[in-house]
């Protein structure tokens, strides 16, 4: 039976695959997809033999501990590909995972596309050449990546971003806002979909969102908890005018006034919705040594990346305070001319990510790679 594995280890990955998933089962029906996702690529129709929820980790701290698990666990998805005499695999992200399995596929004589970049633009540039050796193709979805693997000899093509498709909301904002009870001004905090990242900035984005409270009449919050991560990160003490959601951060972000949002791709869905927004992060103190070596960009969040400029200001590790956090999106809350300048500037971001349809553009290359039609 043709067969394909897709591979996602963490709730971005799973995010960007479930639509993968949908039009790859409407392009080719007779497929069989199987492999590593979450809620979205089991809801899509994918058979998933672990779930992210068991794979997402991040911090060199954390990795080094599960190395053991992630060898054992690239050894049997290898083994299983073998068994089911595998047409081809789709790799999402997910790099120290899916690097090396990519690898061990290839050995195996199986096609492999892999479905956004790492980061080789802010560490670890060795990785291309790893890539070059080990994949069939490249599937980008920041528009300046393509160039890094044009100039290396790496097969790419840029697909644009899924975050097109999702950039509009499905409640009007004044009805979402009054659903939940709340009004405006807005702060949303999007704390992040890691355990590690809730545990380190929901905590400072709670408490500036407190001491805004007392400088801003009115003012309400919203936390949205990504659905993947346990109810026991959000269990916090009843405060004025503060809610907390499940999901819908796009219809969120549409009915917020601005945002403290954790440095990831939550960037760029505030860029793609028009939210003006903060980026912040925090980790663990050896691994933030260790990025702080490696990074080799001024800026690490992907809205200010696709930008060329930090649109939006950035606070991480010991800037990440709640005094500091509030003293930067304040103005966001309260000035007029300067969220009008943000969401211009969001917008140019916006239009570099391409058109809607990614996901479409996206299998019909992993058709093409793998059945060369």
């Amino acid at each position: 039976m043709s067969n394909i594995l897709i591979v996602a280890g963490e709730p971005s990955g799973d995010v960007i695959g479930g639509p993968l998933v949908e039009e790859l089962a409407r392009l080719r029906p007779e497929l069989s997809l199987w492999g590593y996702g979450g809620e979205e690529m089991r809801s899509a129709g994918m058979e998933t033999l672990t779930g992210v929820e068991e794979l997402a980790v991040m911090g060199f701290v954390n990795v080094v501990g599960r190395l053991p698990e992630m060898f054992r666990r690239i050894r049997e998805l290898a083994e299983e590909a073998k068994n089911r005499n595998a047409d081809g695999a789709v790799l999402i992200d997910y790099p120290g995972f899916n690097i090396r399995l990519a690898k061990k596929l290839t050995a195996l004589g199986i096609p492999v596309v892999y479905y956004v970049s790492p980061q080789v633009w802010a560490w670890k540039p060795g990785r291309v050449e790893k890539l070059k050796r080990a994949i069939s193709k490249m599937l980008v979805i920041l528009p300046f990546e393509e160039e890094i693997y044009r100039k290396v000899g790496v097969p790419v093509s840029f697909v644009g971003h899924h975050f097109v498709d999702n950039a509009a909301p499905t409640v009007i904002p004044e009805n979402f806002r009054r659903e939940h009870g709340l009004s405006e001004p807005l702060l949303l905090l999007l704390p992040g979909s890691r355990e590690q990242e809730v545990s380190r900035l929901l905590g400072p984005m709670i408490e500036a969102y407190r001491m805004l409270r007392e400088e801003i009449p009115g003012l309400n919050g919203l936390i949205v908890r990504a659905p993947s991560l346990p109810e026991k990160y959000f269990n916090i003490p009843e405060i004025p005018g503060l809610k907390t959601i499940t999901g819908h951060s796009i219809d969120a972000m549409f009915a917020s006034t601005a945002a403290l949002c954790c440095s990831g791709s939550a960037t760029l869905q505030c860029a793609a919705t028009g939210l003006p927004h903060v980026i912040t992060y925090r980790t663990d103190p050896l691994s933030a040594f260790i990025y702080r070596r490696l990074l080799s960009t001024k800026m690490v969040g992907l809205s200010n990346l696709v930008a060329g400029s930090p649109v939006s200001e950035e606070l991480l590790q010991g800037d990440a305070t709640a005094s500091k956090l509030a003293g930067a999106v304040k103005p966001l809350l309260i000035d007029g001319k300067i969220k009008v300048e943000k969401i211009a500037e969001l917008a140019r971001i916006k239009a570099k990510l391409g058109e809607p349809g990614a996901a479409l553009r996206a299998a019909r290359e992993v058709i093409s790679i793998i059945y060369g039609l």
